[in-house]
């Protein structure tokens, strides 16, 4: 597991931050909360490093969201909805099978050229 000297400028106040931090190779990510030193100003970020062996770079995506709540949220929501589309449908005498994906992916250009995917599991809920 990389880890990286993680610097931001908080949005509130602008004061510089820095921490290290995990970026495991992608398709793996770490995801963790940030708190301003200064104004106590909270956010999230999102870490992975570059999969090519001759590069040591990494990407980041900074949210006030958490990415993997929202994809977990949203398996959640479409679950539900499929079920209730293949229970009325059963009522009908039909039948309707549904995959449900196992990854999110995201997509990200690292700024050696490679580009990549990182893969947030979806829950099996059904």
């Amino acid at each position: 597991m990389n880890i990286v000297d993680f610097q931001y400028f908080c949005y509130r106040c602008r004061t510089e931050n820095k921490l290290p931090l995990p970026a495991p190779d992608a398709p793996d990510y770490h995801h963790t909360d940030l708190t301003c030193s200064n104004c106590g100003d909270a956010t999230r970020v999102l870490l992975s490093s570059c999969p090519n062996d001759d590069c040591n770079q990494y990407v980041f995506w900074i949210n006030d969201i958490s990415i993997p709540d929202i994809v977990t949220g949203f398996a959640k929501y479409m679950v539900h909805n499929m079920q209730t589309m293949i229970d009325k449908a059963a009522l009908q005498g039909a039948e309707i099978s549904m995959d449900t994906p196992d990854k999110y992916p995201i997509n990200a250009s690292c700024p050696c050229g490679t580009d990549f995917s990182i893969s947030i599991t979806i829950p099996d809920l059904d």
